[in-house]
C-alpha cells in the first residue's frame, strides 16, 4: 500500500469512485453498441417481413398456375384417348396397340418420377390390395375398352366410348355406399339421371328403332366404365396416398396381359408394329394420355386450382366427341354432341354430391 495517501488508505473512497465511473462509461458505450446493433437488426427484419409475403404470394400463384395449366394438358390429353384407342386397333390391332402404348407410358412415368427423385422400385411394389384392385380397375378396364373400341362400329365408337364417360356419375353413386364421409344423395341421383339421359340422346331419337350393330362393345365399354369408378372409390376409402396408388404397376400388368391376348389372337405383326405411322400413334398415346396425362395430373390435384381442374375435367367427354367426330365422320350424329354435354352436365351434378 506504498504511494497511497494515508487519507486515501483509511476511507478507499476517490480511488473506487474513479474505477467505478471507469465501468460505468464502459458498460455505457457497450449497452449503446448493442442497442444500435439491436435496432439495425429489427430495422432489417421489418424490412424481410414487409417485403417476403408478397413474394411468396406471387411465387405460390405463379406455381399453382402452372400446375393448373399442367392438369388442363392432360384433361387435354385424355380427350384424345378415343381417337387413339380406334386408330390403334386399325393400324396394330386393338392389343398390341395397347400393350406397345402401355410400355411406353410406363417407360415416360419412370423417367419422369426417377427425374423427381422418386425410387423406381417403389413405384412397381403398391400394397397387395392395390394390386388385385388395380388388376380389375386398371388392367382389365383397359383391355375391355381397347377391345370394345375395336370391335365397335365406325358410326357406334361415339357413343361407346360416351358409355365409358359415366365413371364420374358411377364414382358418386359408389361412393354413396362405401365412403365414410356424408354425400348428399339428391345430387347424385339427379347427376346420374342426366348422364344416362345424355347417354339415351347420343343414340339420337330412334334409339328404340336404330339398334347397334354389335351390343358387345357398349358392354365392354359401360362395364370397364363402372370397374374404374370403383377402383377409384376403393383408392380413397383406403386412403391411398398418390405414390402408392400404383398405376405403373398396373400398367406393366397391362402391357403382358394385352401382349399375351394379342398373341393368342395372332394380331402381332413386326411389319405393322414398325410402320412410321404406328410408330407415332404408340409413342403420343403411351407419353401422352398414358404417361404425362397422368404425371400432370397429380401434380395439378397437389398444387393447382382444384376446384377450376375438376370443372374443366367434366368437359372430356365432349372434347373426346369433337375429336372422333373430326377424324371419323360416320360417328358424328347430330345428337351426339348434345348426349355429351348432358352426360358432362351429369358428371357435374353429382360432383355436388361429394363437395360438401
Amino acid at each position: 500500500m506504498r504511494g497511497i495517501p494515508a487519507a486515501a488508505r483509511s476511507s478507499g473512497t476517490p480511488c473506487v469512485a474513479a474505477v467505478q465511473r471507469a465501468n460505468i462509461g464502459q458498460r455505457g458505450h457497450l449497452q449503446r453498441k448493442t442497442a444500435m446493433a439491436m435496432m439495425h437488426g429489427l430495422t432489417e427484419r421489418r424490412r424481410t417481413m414487409n417485403t417476403s409475403p408478397a413474394i411468396e404470394v406471387a411465387d405460390g400463384r405463379a406455381a399453382s398456375r402452372r400446375a393448373t395449366a399442367a392438369a388442363i394438358g392432360s384433361i387435354v390429353l385424355w380427350c384424345a384417348s378415343g381417337v387413339c384407342y380406334r386408330a390403334g386397333a386399325e393400324i396394330l390391332g386393338d392389343m398390341p396397340y395397347l400393350s406397345v402404348s402401355c410400355a411406353t407410358g410406363v417407360l415416360t412415368i419412370m423417367v419422369l418420377d426417377a427425374a423427381r427423385g422418386r425410387s423406381v422400385m417403389d413405384l412397381l411394389r403398391p400394397p397387395l390390395r392395390v394390386m388385385v384392385a388395380g388388376f380389375f380397375g386398371v388392367a382389365l378396364y383397359s383391355v375391355m375398352l381397347a377391345t370394345a373400341m375395336g370391335l365397335a362400329d365406325e358410326r357406334d365408337i361415339g357413343h361407346v366410348m360416351l358409355l365409358n364417360y359415366l365413371w364420374p356419375i358411377w364414382i358418386v353413386l359408389l361412393g354413396l355406399c362405401l365412403w365414410p364421409q356424408r354425400t348428399a344423395p339428391v345430387p347424385a341421383v339427379c347427376g346420374a339421371l342426366l348422364g344416362f339421359a345424355g347417354v339415351v340422346m347420343a343414340r339420337g331419337w330412334s334409339v328404340l328403332e336404330q339398334r347397334p350393330a354389335s351390343l358387345w362393345p357398349h358392354v365392354l365399354a359401360g362395364a370397364g366404365g363402372f370397374m374404374w369408378a370403383l377402383y377409384s372409390v376403393l383408392l380413397r376409402r383406403w386412403e391411398i396416398p398418390p405414390e402408392r396408388g400404383g398405376s405403373t404397376f398396373h400398367f406393366v400388368v397391362c402391357a403382358i396381359m394385352a401382349a399375351m391376348l394379342g398373341a393368342a389372337r395372332g394380331q402381332w405383326q413386326w411389319a405393322a408394329v414398325t410402320r412410321p405411322e404406328a410408330l407415332l400413334l404408340t409413342a403420343f398415346a403411351g407419353a401422352g394420355p398414358v404417361g404425362l396425362a397422368y404425371y400432370w395430373w397429380e401434380i395439378g390435384m397437389k398444387r393447382g386450382a382444384v376446384q377450376f381442374i375438376a370443372t374443366a375435367s367434366y368437359f372430356i367427354p365432349v372434347g373426346s366427341m369433337l375429336l372422333i367426330g373430326l377424324f371419323y365422320r360416320e360417328a358424328m350424329s347430330p345428337m351426339l354432341i348434345p348426349g355429351a354435354l348432358l352426360v358432362a352436365a351429369g358428371a357435374w351434378v353429382s360432383g355436388k354430391a361429394g363437395a360438401r
